[in-house]
Parts: structure tokens; sequence; C-alpha cells
């Protein structure tokens, strides 16, 4: 970095982590950037979410950046590139432990989502109609009982039941999974009672082989990918609460949003509990609702 002049030049190749958890990667270089008075060059150079015709660098896919000098100038200082492609090539922890707010801020201060993006999300919005409150529930499936107990879609169909019953005001529900059977599952069983929701994502899983979107077709379709999941994420924060189970795409609504309300169906294993879900896990008025299994 002092070779540099204080740019601080991270490439990151990564073709097996989801889209919110280089983004975790992301938010902690720039936090040690910003903590350091550094100047950051991140590059994302991995097949999973990159369009070659967007550029070599899937950041800014998505995401527009502010830089206190030029990219020319970037590129002019830079001698050295740390390429990392698992969180340990980062060495020992770069920063201490980050709240949701300072996730926020430091998010807002270097990015922001594309404005195709934002007007994506905000007209699909305002085609709901909704007078009032949106339920938001999100369900991760597939591979993530690696990480966290699966729960039942009847056990999250019973607490969106629940909710509903005390909070009148609710006029939509929004539901967003990586499985398709789960969302026509709440719409099936909803559709009588209040109007249900969802993006018309690009790539959804159909079947029960437990392979994550991301990884289905690697290096096809990238860009719609990252768009399906950041879409989902920025409509999932503009819920006024947010039935889930745990969820990087999820735990980024609660950054997007930081009064989000968050009834939590299940928890990370100790071993799994990353930023920024152990940040909303923590948080006073997050309710949890386990499953009871005989």
């Amino acid at each position: 970095m002092r070779a540099n002049e204080r740019v601080c030049s991270v490439e990151i190749t990564n073709n097996h982590v989801g889209f919110f958890a280089q983004m975790v990667w992301c938010l902690y270089i720039l936090r040690y950037c910003e903590r350091r008075r550094l100047i950051p060059d991140i590059r994302l150079t991995g097949d999973t979410y990159r369009d070659s015709k967007r550029g070599s660098n899937w950041l800014y896919h998505y995401f527009d950046s502010d830089s206190p000098i030029p990219s020319g100038e970037i590129a002019r200082r830079v001698r050295y590139t740390k390429k990392i492609s698992a969180w340990g090539d980062m060495g020992p922890p770069i920063v201490g432990r980050m709240s949701l707010s300072d996730g926020a801020c430091t998010f807002n201060k270097y990015l922001r989502p594309k404005r195709d993006i934002v007007k994506h999300v905000n007209d699909f919005w305002a085609s709901m109609a909704a007078d009032g409150p949106v339920l938001g529930v999100h369900f991760r499936g597939t591979d993530h009982s690696e990480e966290a107990p699966r729960v039942s879609y009847r056990h999250c169909f019973n607490v969106i039941l629940d909710y509903l019953s005390t909070h009148n005001s609710t006029r939509a529900v929004f539901v967003a999974s990586d499985e398709h059977a789960f969302i026509e599952f709440i719409k099936n069983l909803l559709r009588s009672v209040i109007p249900v929701y969802s993006h018309n994502d690009h790539y959804r899983s159909k079947d029960s082989d437990n392979i994550p979107v991301f990884l289905r077709s690697l290096g096809e379709g990238g860009y719609e990918k990252g768009e399906d999941a950041l879409v989902n994420a920025l409509l999932l924060s503009k819920c006024a609460t947010l039935i889930r189970t745990t969820s990087c795409l999820a735990a980024w609504a609660s950054i997007f949003n930081l009064t989000l309300k968050v009834i939590l169906l299940n928890k990370p294993y100790k071993d799994k509990l990353w930023y920024p879900e152990s940040e909303v896990v923590s948080k006073a008025d997050t309710e949890y609702r386990p499953e009871i299994r005989d």
C-alpha cells in the first residue's frame, strides 16, 4: 500500500461463494480502508456474477462507487494487488466487530446500487399497489442445511398466518426464495387470505438436487444471477417486517434498512455464524420462532 501511494488494491477471484457473502468481504476491506485513510481499489473477477460485456470487475455491474480520486489515477498508482480467493487469504481479522449501522454507513459511503436497478425495484414495489405495510418472507433452501437447521414450509406458513392474525394493517406479502416450490406453496395457501407477490427471477431452483442457484451453469447468466440477488434483498428491505430463515442475502436487507423488524425461524450453527447475520441474531428486537420438532 505504501508502494501504491495509499491505494489498497484487492482482487477477489471466487466462484464458490454467493453474491452477498462476497459483498461482506468488500465491506470489511472498505471498513479497513476507512479507518486507515486508504483509497480502496476492489475488483471482483470471479465468473459467477460477471458479464464480460460489462467489464472485468463485476462489482461495478451492480454498484456505482464514490472515490476521492479518479479511476485513472488509481490505475497509475497501483503497483501491487493482493489476490484472494477465500476469506482466510486476507490474513488476521482486518477490523474488529462491525455493527449493522457501521456496515450501512461504510456501504453508503463508498457504494450505491446502479440507477437502473433502483428504478426496477421501485417500479416493482409500485406495481404491488399496497396501501399499507408489506410483510416480507424469505426462505433460503437448497444446500443451506449445511449452515443452519432446515425449516419446513409448513412452519414458515404457520408463522406467517400468526403474524397476519395480529397485524391487521398488513396489505400484502412479498416472498422470495431460491426454491421455486416454496414460493408456489406460499402463494397457493395465502391466495384467499392476502395478495402475495414475488419477483420474476431469472434463475431459481426447480428440483431437489440441493445445488445453489448461483452455482448452476457457472459462467452463464452471471449478471442476471447477481441482479436477482440484489433486487430481492432491496425489495425485502422495503418491507415492514421480514419473516425469514438464516441467509446472507436476507441479512443484507437489515443493512439496507436498519429499522427492519426481523422474525428469524432458525439460527446458523455456531461455526457458521458470520456477519451480518451475527449482528441480526443479537439485536434486541429480533424475534426468534424456531420449529419445534418431536
